[in-house]
């Protein structure tokens, strides 16, 4: 297997109303996982996004917690997120607490600490190599000001690029031109799942959010590993 490096960044929904605390798991439901993996420095980077294949049920959780491992351990490598040890990390690891006590995997709760064993969180760098761009009342820049104190481009999702229909993210309560977290965990998350949930995977208004959501997975894993190479630029320079 090659030894590179890693990254991930999970895409959430809260289909019981807006999380009360980040923290709490039960405020969010998984729904999807960008991938990226680089076997080296100066090789391109593989880039996946794995999405819920049904119902907020443990078991659909699992199956895709499973995914993600699997994906993972085919690669190896330590993995980077941003902000990981707050959400990503923190919710990965109660999802998979809550699948073994079911009873669904019992072996998720280790297979979820191998695959973080070393990991970095870039966050917590950008706040030491970027300190003017950390935000009032919190400990890191927001990814978009890492990236943008980095040189590092940060595509957006534009609404525009995809066939929806007439008023539809109007009716989701959509009012962007393009794509933010919070619309995902607000509202398309949960229209994804409720159409997969309903087999309207044929239809092209499903198949149109399946591409936006995968588009908007993906969009931040690259930027992860070019960011990751500018802070080790800057921590280089620094000493």
């Amino acid at each position: 297997m090659h030894e590179g490096r890693l990254a991930l960044d999970i895409e959430t929904a809260s289909p019981n109303g807006p999380p009360s605390d980040f923290r709490n798991t039960d405020d969010f439901e998984l729904v999807a996982v960008g991938l990226g993996h680089r076997a080296s420095d100066d090789a391109e980077v593989e880039v996946e996004v794995l999405l819920r294949d049904g119902d907020w049920s443990l078991e659909h959780t699992a199956d895709l917690l499973r995914r993600v491992v699997e994906w993972c351990e085919a690669r190896s490598g330590a993995v980077v997120t941003y902000n990981g040890e707050y959400f990503d990390e923190h919710h990965l690891r109660a999802w998979a607490d809550r699948v073994a006590d079911a009873g669904v995997w019992a072996d998720a709760p280790s297979r979820i600490d191998a695959l973080f064993a070393d990991h970095v969180d870039l966050g917590t760098l950008a706040a030491e190599a970027y300190p003017e761009a950390v935000r009032p009342n919190r400990d890191i820049p927001a990814l978009w000001k890492a990236c943008k104190e980095a040189g590092v481009d940060q595509p957006s999702v534009w609404y525009d690029d995809y066939d929806l229909p007439a008023g539809y993210l109007e009716r989701l309560g959509v009012e962007d031109d393009h794509v933010k977290g919070a619309h995902v965990g607000e509202a398309l998350g949960e229209a994804y799942v409720e159409g997969v949930v309903a087999g309207l995977d044929h239809t092209r208004t499903h198949a149109e959010l399946t591409r936006l959501l995968v588009d908007y997975a993906a969009g931040d894993i690259e930027p992860l590993f070019s960011l990751r190479d500018a802070l080790r630029r800057a921590d280089a320079s620094a000493d």
